[in-house]
């Protein structure tokens, strides 16, 4: 027999009992009050149980339970447990069951209520959820939990307008911070509204995601995306420079449309000073990289290598030693090229298979960025790595 399948016959076993007893007790009318004798659906409990029927036992010995100030912490448990081992079904008819009786108190009334809105959201059945979850927004008990249980489901859902607004609530009425998670909202709007050509609508989200959070990278990032696919180079590079004090770490994001856009421009002057300002606000290498591409164009590939060279003394990075050692194998002898392509070879396989961010949160690495860890689910934790293994 499933081990939780009779631990849960065991728990309802004596409920059961007791709950006879207390109904053959409420319904004597003798002096000498005794247990009611097993009722039928009792001893046909029973008989499951010993024709190895626990599944049939189970929803029979919840039909015998009576529900009332004593017992109902127990049936939540036991709806707890049969939601947490995936019987949503069972849990759903349980909480339904308690619901049902009319001598139970509002406080536990709400409570089943709140129980019942989590086993719906456990199987989809989001609608449900959210009109139970909506009506306990008026019991203060209930309100914060419900508003977070909500807000779940409209993530879930990619009802990113109603979590907007959802978190806007839990930050005004119950004081959480949530500026970041409402930004990252209003941005995956607005990438909607981008994808669909409704630039106007997207622009007037981003706006919105950046008074929420005025150091919101994605919004800043989407802004200048938006500009650039229109040619307003200008504004492109104005949004891309607020990198610069929002998160030097995600620059690396931004350097390819920014080259273009001051090219576009033909302001190469204020491309290199936008990255020597970059690099003294802790840019990591590929700025220096980048910089050092201009260097050998203007003084040669000693001075460009020498730049490089310095960078790593101080941060040292597979990314730039490949560079470095491409520098090189230009100008190397004969004799040494092909240690030169070799070792170039395997530190370039060594960049390509690592990964480029991480969850500071739950450690999460993948190549591509997430605004949303995949695995832990927070907002805004997952980061360009740094250090040896990447900027």
């Amino acid at each position: 027999m499933n081990e939780w399948v009779l631990m849960a016959i065991l728990a309802l076993l004596p409920i059961a009992v007791f709950s006879g007893y207390r109904v053959g007790k409420k319904s004597s009318n003798k002096s000498e009050l005794k247990p009611s004798s097993l009722s039928s659906n009792y001893i046909k409990g029973l008989n499951y149980l010993l024709n190895e029927q626990p599944d049939k036992a189970v929803d029979t010995f919840i039909d015998l339970l009576q529900v009332d100030t004593d017992t109902v912490d127990t049936h939540m448990a036991l709806g707890h447990l049969f939601r947490k081992r995936g019987e949503v079904d069972r849990a759903i008819r349980l909480h339904q069951n308690i619901i049902a009786r009319p001598q139970l108190s509002k406080k536990n009334h709400n409570k089943a209520l709140y129980e019942l809105a989590v086993d719906y959201q456990a199987v989809g059945m989001y609608d449900r959820a959210t009109n139970l979850f909506d009506k306990l927004l008026a019991e203060p008990k209930h309100k914060k939990d419900s508003l977070h249980q909500l807000l779940n489901i409209y993530q879930a859902t990619r009802d990113w307008e109603q979590a907007a607004k959802t978190a806007e609530q839990l930050e005004i009425v119950m004081g959480e911070k949530q500026s970041k998670a409402i930004a990252h909202y209003y941005c995956e709007l607005a990438t909607e509204k981008k994808n669909a050509k409704d630039l106007k609508t997207a622009m007037a989200t981003i706006k919105k995601a950046l008074v929420a959070n005025p150091n919101s990278v994605r919004a800043s990032l989407l802004q200048g995306d938006i500009y650039f696919e229109d040619s307003n180079y200008k504004a492109a590079i104005k949004a891309y420079s607020k990198l610069l004090e929002q998160d030097i770490a995600f620059l690396p994001e931004a350097l390819h449309n920014l080259k273009e856009a001051f090219e576009q421009r033909k302001d190469e002057k204020g491309y290199v000073k936008l990255l020597q300002q970059s690099i003294e606000k802790g840019a990591g290498v590929s700025a220096v990289i980048e910089l050092s591409k201009i260097i050998k164009k203007e003084q040669g590939d000693r001075a460009a290598a020498e730049n490089i060279g310095m960078h790593l003394r101080d941060k040292p990075s597979l990314k730039g030693l490949h560079q470095l050692i491409s520098m090189h194998i230009e100008h190397a002898h004969d004799s040494a090229k092909p240690s030169l392509q070799l070792l170039d070879g395997i530190v370039e396989k060594l960049v390509e298979r690592k990964p480029r961010y991480v969850c500071h949160n739950c450690g999460f690495n993948g190549r591509i960025i997430h605004w949303q860890c995949p695995s832990c689910k927070d907002w805004s934790s997952i980061k360009p790595i740094q250090g040896i293994e990447g900027e």
